[in-house]
């Protein structure tokens, strides 16, 4: 009477349960990071509240540019209780924090065809957790140089 090899059928076992753990864990894995990737949900008061810094800041870029040329414009934005830029190839991206549940971040960018201009993008973030609650973009013409 011949025994069969019962090494081969353990073999397999072993592979199939290795594979069917990878195939738990790994849905284990999945689950966890979309319920760990919830994007954060605002009302639509806490947006029109974060909008409405937004404009004040832009407001308040505007209101630079009749006092500081093209060439000024780090110390203008600065002169705005913004930190120091940022610069990342042409792109300077200011910082500012205060009181509020916000912070906001101011970017400037020259513009392609006019020297004395500048692209302005405000974006508002939720300080509890550091999601964007809403950007506003816009151009901003400094003084001229004399």
């Amino acid at each position: 009477m011949k025994i069969l090899n019962q090494q081969g059928a353990s073999t397999t076992k072993i592979i199939a349960i290795t594979i069917i753990i990878l195939l738990l864990f790994g849905g284990a894995m999945t689950i966890f990071y979309d319920v760990a990737d919830k994007s954060v949900e605002f009302t639509e008061e806490e947006i029109a509240e974060a909008t409405e810094v937004a404009q004040e800041e832009l407001n308040l870029a505007f209101t630079t540019t009749e006092n500081y040329t093209f060439e000024q414009r780090a110390e203008a934005i600065q002169s705005l209780g913004y930190g120091e830029p940022e610069i990342d190839k042409s792109t300077m991206t200011f910082e500012k924090h205060n009181e509020s549940d916000f912070y906001v971040l101011l970017k400037l960018q020259p513009h392609e065809s006019y020297e004395e201009l500048s692209r302005v993008m405000i974006q508002i973030f939720d300080k509890e957790n550091g999601a964007m609650m809403t950007e506003i973009d816009n151009v901003l013409n400094w003084k001229k140089s004399e």
